[in-house]
């Protein structure tokens, strides 16, 4: 816990820019590169979180990664006590990064050649010139995507109004962005399960 606890102070004081742990609290070092990551809070890691990244990392052939930013863009900072509750609940064998990467430029940057995977819901974000800060634009995101050798894997989910299924539409995206997402179909991965709706039913 020791180590751990260390390697978060490190991180928030900008020695390091991220470190791998487990369910443990153990720390591991080393690049991350060639992977598959899918990044949340996590709050709490449910079966729908699992079966994705496993999916992905089986169909790209792929090292498979969690990643929690205990900085986030529109939510509020992770605290320690909070991380580690989230951790905890992780199977033994789960590889997660911690980082302090809100932002998937960051993360491009950091892992290259891998591949985030994100929900509709996000994807839209990405896309949604709103999000982006001052001096940002979409061209600078994807040229830094492309750059690195990184793209976006898209799974869709259940619409919260009703039974209907929601994907990103590759034909909605500018063509010079299209070829960074990759779509995961309906009938090959499919999970109606929430964060949200497994802390209302653990409690």
């Amino acid at each position: 816990m020791k180590n751990f606890t260390n390697h978060i102070k490190s991180l928030n004081d900008g020695k390091i820019d991220y470190f791998i742990t487990d369910s443990s609290l153990s720390v591991y070092h080393g690049q991350i590169n060639n992977s598959v990551i899918l990044s949340g809070s996590f709050n709490p890691i449910h079966c729908g979180h699992i079966k994705l990244l496993d999916y992905c990392s089986d169909n790209f052939n792929k090292n498979k990664f969690y990643e929690i930013s205990i900085s986030n863009v529109d939510k509020p900072n992770i605290d320690n006590k909070d991380l580690v509750s989230r951790l905890e609940k992780f199977q033994n064998e789960e590889k997660i990064i911690v980082t302090k990467s809100s932002k998937f430029l960051d993360k491009a940057i950091l892992f290259p050649n891998s591949y985030f995977i994100v929900g509709y819901d996000t994807a839209l974000r990405i896309l949604d010139e709103s999000y982006l800060g001052i001096n940002e634009s979409l061209d600078n995101l994807f040229t830094v995507i492309k750059k690195k050798g990184c793209k976006f894997i898209v799974a869709g989910r259940t619409d919260v109004t009703g039974p209907k299924f929601d994907n990103l539409n590759l034909k909605n995206i500018h063509i010079k962005y299209r070829n960074l997402f990759q779509i995961i179909e309906e009938k090959n991965f499919r999970a109606d399960i929430s964060s949200t709706e497994e802390r209302r039913h653990n409690n």
